[in-house]
């Protein structure tokens, strides 16, 4: 629920593009407009901040001239009045308006023009002594000039004149005229910023997106014939090079697999192909004359044991068909392997004698799996001990617990031993050691097949270990029950 509520909340904040392409170039286009947005804001804001505080210290150097003359010799106010007038008078657009009053509010002297432009009444002023800070504010007039106001209480040390009022009205027509076109400006910036943001967002995603057409091609290239090509891993940026190093393992892998069914079909092809043929031999040759029943029942005896090999081959493929399927279920139990081994010894204790062979088993432990398929495990590593050796052959079979909780069954033997270069297809489906396989024709080559698959589904190991003419030690790995 709470998962579906925050999907729903990002799909409406953000927009959904499906295209990676677009997406790229998107937050690239969204990165630089966030940028050129706070620098315009931080651009105007210091433009702004810096020509209000030079209009304010003129200001605040006009009124403290104007302050002191008040002050110290209010009989210059003569003085004041003529430069007042004659700035008013003679500039066309003054930049200054300047007013003094009394405290009764009677104006004393006045810039020309000032009750039309600037009346009293724009001007807050201070009730009480001059303030540390001014009021001070922006006025847009009617012929649209703006002007920056400041009104000042003054009180008269030599107590000739009183207090005064100052009001000052500067024009910052021209400063705010700056700031609008650059404002302007830097709208148009931003405007030009998001189109060339956009247009260089797309090819530098479709630039950056480049390799995945390259591995688009390789996998559209890919058949069951060119199976063996592969990416160049090397000239991928670094970001992707491990994509193109994991594509290039799957292909591998793929590869191998296909490699395997291809074997592991002409393997069985062979493998049923012998018993067809011997059942089809067998049949001609009944029906080739007429038979006593003695020998219709002898042809039927061999016939039943070619079905029987047949059934077991079916048998056998089935199992590894369901032990491949990771849905598989296996009745996990905790039991004495020793027992199920003693049983499987006991099985084979006759077929051991007939070839003078031994079998023993020691040690102690405890296994957390399936006890069936545990024992079929162990009797497939016994028979191909004593399928596959030499008669006399010893077999041992040794339980331990290992450092780590595993449990670990050690089966070895004194037989042939099998080549190096063998030993890693010998789990392979149907695969049987060339030079052996007369000695167990009956045979179909997946017993250690069955084995490793049983391993798998355990969650276990298997290896073997082997050296020509003095025998092979295969190890099981079962792991440690789940903690309680």
């Amino acid at each position: 629920m709470f998962s579906k509520s925050a999907d729903a909340k990002r799909r409406h904040h953000f927009p959904r593009i499906s295209s990676i392409t677009g997406r790229l170039a998107f937050l690239y286009t969204l990165s630089a407009v966030v940028t050129l947005a706070i620098g315009a804001v931080y651009v105007n804001w210091s433009l702004h901040s810096a020509i209000f505080k030079a209009q304010n210290d003129f200001i605040d150097d006009r009124l403290h001239v104007y302050r002191s003359i008040l002050r110290s010799h209010p009989q210059n106010l003569d003085i004041i009045r003529k430069e007042i007038e004659w700035e008013g008078a003679y500039a066309y657009h003054p930049e200054n308006f300047i007013r003094i009053l009394d405290t009764d509010g009677n104006v004393v002297v006045e810039t020309p023009g000032m009750p039309h432009i600037l009346p009293v009444d724009k001007f807050t002023c201070p009730s009480g002594p001059r303030i540390d800070h001014p009021n001070n504010l922006s006025l847009q007039v009617q012929n649209g000039r703006f002007f920056m106001l400041r009104c000042d209480l003054t009180t008269d040390t030599h107590e000739l004149g009183g207090n005064w009022i100052i009001q000052l009205g500067h024009d910052i027509t021209a400063e705010e005229t700056i700031i609008a076109e650059r404002r302007k400006q830097m709208a148009a910036l931003i405007i030009l910023g998001i189109i060339g943001a956009t247009g260089v967002g797309v090819i530098v995603a479709r630039e950056a997106l480049s390799p995945l057409q390259e591995i688009t091609g390789v996998a559209e290239n890919i058949t069951v014939e060119r199976i063996n090509e592969r990416i160049d891993p090397v000239k991928w940026p670094t970001e992707m090079r491990s994509f193109a190093i994991a594509f290039n393992g799957m292909l591998s892998r793929l590869e191998d697999s296909f490699t395997r069914l291809s074997q592991c079909a002409s393997n069985l092809a062979h493998e049923l192909r012998t018993p067809i043929n011997n059942l089809l031999g067998e049949a001609d040759v009944a029906l080739s004359r007429a038979r006593s029943p003695e020998e219709y029942q002898r042809i039927i005896e061999s016939s039943v044991e070619e079905f029987q090999r047949l059934s077991r081959l079916i048998d056998n493929l089935l199992f590894l068909a369901r032990a491949e399927n990771p849905a598989t279920p296996i009745e996990h139990s905790l039991f004495d392997p020793m027992e199920e081994i003693g049983k499987v010894c006991s099985f084979y204790e006759a077929v051991a004698e007939e070839h003078g062979a031994t079998i023993s088993s020691r040690g102690s432990g405890r296994l957390y799996g399936d006890q069936i398929m545990f024992g079929r495990v162990i009797s497939n590593l016994v028979a191909n001990a004593l399928y596959y050796s030499p008669p006399g052959v010893k077999i041992d079979i040794f339980v331990r617990e290992a450092n780590d909780r595993y449990l670990e069954v050690f089966v070895t033997d004194t037989g042939y031993g099998i080549e190096a270069s063998e030993l890693s297809r010998i789990f392979d489906r149907f695969y049987r050691v060339e030079r052996l396989r007369g000695r167990h024709p009956e045979g179909s080559g997946l017993g250690l097949s069955i084995v490793k698959s049983i391993m798998d589904l355990h969650g276990g190991t298997v290896s073997i270990e082997s050296t020509p003419g003095k025998g092979t030690s295969i190890l099981l790995r079962f792991p440690p029950p789940p903690a309680t």
